[in-house]
C-alpha cells in the first residue's frame, strides 16, 4: 500500500497542503531575492539543503523553484544547480564569480573569503561555484559563467585533470576576463596570483637543517601542479646549499586516487598517511618530513601513531597552510604559512583592471601578469633540535 490518502477528500487537502507549502517556499526564496539576501548569479543550496532549512520536502522546494524560473527569478543549468538571474542595469551588473575544486578544503575557502571581502568593498558581488571534486562539474561552473552575468572570474584549477583547462582554454578564446590563484592551468597563460612556493619550501627545508636534520623527507603530490613543481625546487635547492644531495627515495609521492577518495570520505589525512608509511616504516634514527600541506602533515602525524613514533623526537614535522589541523593535532604544527587574504585581495584588483582592460596580445602571444605573495614561518612543537 502506498502512502497516497484513500478517499477523494483526503487527496484535495494533501494537494492544498502541498499547494500552501510550495507557495509559502516561493515567498520566502523572493522575498531573499529582492531584499538582496542571494545576489544575482549565485547559486542556490542544493535542494536538500534547502529542504532541511526550510522544513519541507524536496518535491516541495522543486516546485517552488519552478515557479521562480517561470517569474524569470532564476534559471537552471542542467547537471550544474539552480542560480539567481542577475538584474538588469545598475550595480546589478558588478558580478564576479570564484571558481574552486572543492571549497570544503580551510585553504580554497580562506582565499575565496579574501576575494568575497576585497570584491564587496568594491562594490563587486562574488558568486562562489564549488565543484567538490567534480572536474566535470567546475568545467560546466566554468562554461556557465557568460550565461549567469559574471564580467570575469577567480579560478583555483585542479592539478590532476585537464578538463577544466579546456574549459577555460574556451571561455578565453572569447576573451573572457579571469585570474588564476594558487596555481596555473595546464598549458593556459593567464594572469596568477599566488604564494611565493619556492620560497616558502626554501624557508621551511632550511629551518629544517638548521635544526640539524641530516635527511628530510618531502611528502608531496606528483609534479604536476606549477604550485608543486615549485616547491619541490625550493626543497632541493635548500638542501644543495647546505652540502646535502637530494635523495630520490626522500620524496613520498601521495597517489591522487587514494588522496581524492579520502577526501570523499572525509578522511583528507588518508593520501599523505599512505604514501609516507612506507619510508617511515623501517626508520633507525630521527628524520623531518616537509608535507606539502597541512592534510597530508596531519598524515604523517596519522603513519606515526600507527608505527610508535614520536613527534618531534623521532620525526619532525612541517607543512604548508595554517588551518585549524594544525593546531588541534598533538603537538601543534609548524607551519609555512599562506597569506590567503591577500591572496584574495590581488586577484579581485587584477581581474578588475582585466575586465577594465582586457589582456592585450602582441605578436599573437598573450600578455600576462603573475604576482607572487610572500609567505611566513610559523614555529610550534613540532620540529626537534637534534644535538
Amino acid at each position: 500500500m502506498g502512502s497516497e490518502p484513500s478517499n477523494p477528500s483526503s487527496r484535495k487537502a494533501s494537494r492544498g497542503r502541498s499547494g500552501f507549502l510550495h507557495r509559502s517556499v516561493s515567498e520566502a526564496l523572493r522575498r531573499r531575492l529582492e531584499e538582496g539576501q542571494l545576489a544575482g548569479g549565485t547559486k542556490l543550496p542544493a535542494l536538500k539543503e534547502l529542504a532541511s532549512e526550510l522544513s519541507v520536502s524536496t518535491m516541495t522546494v522543486r516546485r517552488a523553484l519552478r515557479t521562480l524560473e517561470s517569474e524569470g527569478h532564476v534559471y537552471r543549468i542542467a547537471g550544474v544547480g539552480s542560480f539567481v538571474r542577475p538584474a538588469v542595469g545598475g550595480r546589478g551588473l558588478r558580478r564576479i564569480a570564484f571558481i574552486g575544486s572543492d571549497l570544503t578544503s580551510t585553504f580554497q575557502v580562506a582565499i575565496a573569503r579574501g576575494a568575497q571581502q576585497a570584491g564587496q568593498r568594491d562594490g563587486w558581488a562574488v558568486a562562489l561555484l564549488d565543484a567538490h571534486w567534480d572536474v566535470e562539474l567546475e568545467a560546466a561552473n566554468i562554461r556557465s559563467l557568460p550565461e549567469m552575468g559574471a564580467r570575469g572570474a577567480i579560478v583555483l584549477p585542479p592539478f590532476s585533470s585537464t578538463t577544466t583547462a579546456d574549459a577555460l582554454h574556451a571561455l578565453q578564446a572569447n576573451n573572457f576576463p579571469m585570474v588564476l590563484v594558487d596555481m596555473g592551468a595546464p598549458g593556459l597563460r593567464a594572469d596568477l596570483v599566488s604564494s611565493d612556493h619556492e620560497a616558502g619550501a626554501q624557508l621551511a627545508t632550511r629551518y629544517l637543517i638548521e635544526r640539524g636534520h641530516q635527511r628530510v623527507f618531502f611528502l608531496t603530490h606528483p609534479p604536476v601542479a606549477s604550485s608543486v613543481v615549485s616547491r619541490l625546487a625550493g626543497y632541493e635547492q635548500a638542501l644543495r646549499r647546505a652540502g646535502i644531495e637530494p635523495r630520490p627515495e626522500w620524496k613520498a609521492w601521495i597517489d591522487l586516487t587514494v588522496h581524492q577518495e579520502g577526501y570523499r570520505q572525509g578522511r583528507k589525512w588518508w593520501g599523505g598517511c599512505q604514501a609516507i608509511l612506507p619510508l617511515l616504516r623501517d626508520l633507525r634514527e630521527p628524520v623531518a618530513v616537509l608535507a606539502v600541506d597541512s592534510y597530508t602533515g596531519w598524515g604523517v602525524y596519522e603513519a606515526c601513531r600507527q608505527l610508535g613514533l614520536r613527534i618531534p623526537e623521532d620525526v619532525s614535522v612541517i607543512a604548508f597552510d595554517d588551518i585549524e589541523v594544525a593546531h588541534a593535532v598533538s603537538p601543534p604544527m609548524t607551519i609555512v604559512s599562506q597569506r590567503t587574504d591577500e591572496i584574495g585581495r590581488v586577484a579581485v584588483e587584477l581581474l578588475e583592471k582585466r575586465i577594465q582592460s582586457p589582456a592585450p596580445r602582441q605578436s599573437g602571444q598573450r600578455q600576462i601578469t603573475q604576482v607572487l605573495i610572500d609567505v611566513d614561518l610559523i614555529e610550534r612543537q613540532s620540529v626537534a633540535t637534534l644535538h
